[in-house]
């Protein structure tokens, strides 16, 4: 934990004994009362917060905000519905990466069960954006949606102007790296490893995305997201 991300801007801030911050902040960092952390907010103030005090069920934190965190890459990611073990994964390094947003959604050949999982219905993804920023020493983070079809994610970015690129191994598909990000925002679609289905492939044509491939292997959603979102984030100066 490089950063200690509060749950709000308040001037002064408790944290029950058993909170993961409140653990790391005492055992793994083994400071006492007195002694400064790093800190911010999700609105993205940084600063730092002083040990107040330390009692039996809490820690009181006094946050001093100093500056604020730079902004988020201006990239969109729509991702396929994968395993909720990868789905942590990827949320993590996308928020560690600083994307923007984030919307998941179920595609015609992946796993429908997924979407009925914890990590999905009960949002469990945010714990592992915290994870990601709070590695990143970046308190803002990514906005993250469930679209329930692909037709639904791409009405919810259907205004959006910029480069919107569909991964796909396709020999009409050109290299990623030879695409020319001209436009901001990026929005970025990935599938699950099964791939796209033609009437799916024609919904991206019709929203006005351009296939990209990501070499001649095949990979893991995951890697894909991990790979494609990096070679963008060079593209744009970020890496």
């Amino acid at each position: 934990m490089n950063l200690c991300i509060l749950d709000s801007g308040d001037e002064f801030q408790a944290l029950p004994v058993s909170d993961r911050r409140a653990q790391h902040i005492l055992r793994v960092l083994e400071k006492r009362k007195g002694d400064r952390i790093r800190a911010g907010t999700s609105d993205g103030r940084l600063g730092y917060a002083i040990i107040d005090a330390i009692g039996n069920d809490e820690i009181t934190l006094h946050f001093f905000p100093e500056s604020l965190a730079p902004p988020l890459r201006p990239l969109t990611v729509l991702l396929g519905t994968v395993r909720p073990i990868q789905g942590a994964r990827i949320v993590k390094d996308l928020a560690t990466l600083g994307v923007a947003s984030i919307v998941f959604f179920p595609t015609a050949l992946g796993e429908k069960s997924y979407t009925q999982s914890n990590f999905y219905k009960r949002k469990e993804y945010i714990q592992h954006a915290l994870d990601g920023a709070e590695q990143a020493g970046n308190p803002r983070l990514p906005e993250i949606s469930i679209a329930w079809s692909l037709k639904k994610a791409l009405e919810a970015i259907e205004h959006a102007e910029g480069t919107k690129l569909v991964c796909h191994p396709d020999i009409a598909a050109l290299p990623l790296s030879q695409i020319q990000v001209e436009q901001t925002p990026v929005i970025l679609a990935i599938g699950t490893e099964r791939g796209w289905t033609q009437d799916e492939l024609a919904l991206f044509e019709r929203a006005n995305f351009s296939l990209c491939a990501l070499g001649d292997r095949i990979l893991k959603t995951e890697t894909a997201a991990i790979a494609a979102v990096s070679v963008i984030l060079s593209k744009l100066n970020f890496l």
